[in-house]
């Protein structure tokens, strides 16, 4: 058999599941060695509660995933389910955009990096469910509400395709403003600095204690940002402007909300296989979440509550091990804020390696004690 990576130890993982202490290995994908890589062994713990987070916005580049694309045919074969279903609103290619050797402007467009990252997550989320690994709960932060929501069974793929078409092209219609992160200073200290700035910034994402953003008038946010800059706290301040044609989640989409709400209309609600929880709400999904447009105009409207979200997917709960779904990890370190640094927060992708990454994902987590299907896991790749 042709296998592009020999996924370590195959004899060795498929009868060890159940020992205590669990080792997994995997192949140096640059090399292509053929010998496994021994690891020292981590103590498993039982049930660990496992929560996908499908990121948002400024993640995306050039080139992502090329390599799940080229080994892995589920990951691919959901990305041509996706187009397909896309195609039927806009004839553009999504693996012909994915697959591109060409560096494209497009990249900075909601219209284009949208749909792309929905396709990837999905896509991502497909291949981790081929081998077995199903979270508990799910949760997406902004444009990620949208693969969040089909991959907790609640929205079917054609109306998931639905919601990122009229979401993203209605977006790429409104432009202007600006949105500025601001890490290392308390949520709460922030926002007491709004009220000069009234109803010209507002709070666009709360992500941590110690981490926003802040979204609105352009000239608004260049003021703020001076402010901050030469503020007596600024040594420590992380501030990042972020490079987005508009300011998402503030009055900058005012004009589109209604035909946010029009367009997407009523979804149908299916089975929700998985726990899924609102970055709208920060709660547990309620009727009518995530199935009207006017559930999606608050998602590009209201403020993301993620920190909100994730402290009420792991209320009560110990031993939670968080996966990013996206490609590139992002939110890491607003999670570990939100909760302490003994949570394990791992990336399914990074850049450059994204193959390499999700294998070595899937090794660590059957250390931390999460199933793996072994037979699926390596079928194609025992000879």
């Amino acid at each position: 058999v042709n296998c592009p990576v020999h996924r370590g130890s195959w004899d060795w993982n498929s009868s060890g599941g159940s020992h205590r202490s669990r080792t997994s290995s995997l192949v140096d994908l640059k090399d292509q060695l053929k010998s496994a890589l021994s690891k020292t062994p981590y103590p498993s713990y039982s049930d660990p509660r496992l929560v996908f987070v499908f990121c948002g916005n400024g993640v995306t580049y050039q080139g992502m995933c090329k390599e799940l694309l080229k080994h892995e045919p589920v990951f691919r074969e959901k990305i041509r389910e996706v187009e397909i279903l896309f195609q039927k609103f806009n004839n553009m290619s999504v693996l012909e955009r994915l697959e591109s050797e060409s560096e494209s402007k497009d990249f900075s467009k909601p219209d284009v990096v949208q749909p792309l990252l929905f396709a990837i997550q999905v896509g991502i989320a497909s291949l981790f469910k081929h081998w077995g690994i199903k979270p508990d709960a799910i949760l997406g932060h902004s444009v990620g509400e949208v693969a969040a929501a089909h991959c907790s069974g609640l929205l079917s793929l054609e109306d998931a395709v639905k919601v990122i078409y009229f979401r993203s092209t209605l977006q790429s219609k409104v432009t202007g403003g600006k949105m500025l992160v601001v890490s290392n200073m308390a949520v709460s200290e922030v926002l007491n600095l709004l009220p000069p700035y009234l109803n010209k910034v507002c709070l666009a994402a709360s992500n941590s204690p110690q981490s926003c953003t802040l979204a609105g008038d352009a000239d608004a946010i260049d003021s703020l940002h001076q402010k901050l800059s030469s503020s007596v706290k600024s040594k420590n301040l992380f501030l990042h402007v972020l490079d987005v044609p508009a300011a998402y989640h503030s009055q900058m989409m005012d004009p589109i909300l209604s035909q946010i709400e029009d367009s997407i209309g009523s979804l149908q609600v299916n089975h929700v296989e998985t726990e899924l929880f609102s970055t709208v709400t920060g709660k547990e999904v309620e009727q009518p979440d995530f199935s009207t447009g006017k559930y999606w105009a608050r998602n590009i409207r209201e403020p993301v509550s993620f920190e909100q979200a994730v402290r009420s997917a792991t209320k009560d709960k110990n031993n939670v091990v968080f996966v990013e779904i996206g490609p590139r990890r992002a939110l890491q370190r607003n999670i570990q804020e939100t909760l302490g640094n003994d949570n394990i927060v791992m990336s399914s992708v990074q850049p450059e390696k994204d193959h390499e990454t999700m294998l070595t994902t899937v090794s660590k987590l059957f250390e931390s004690g999460v199933q793996i299907d072994w037979d699926q896991f390596y079928r194609g790749c025992e000879a």
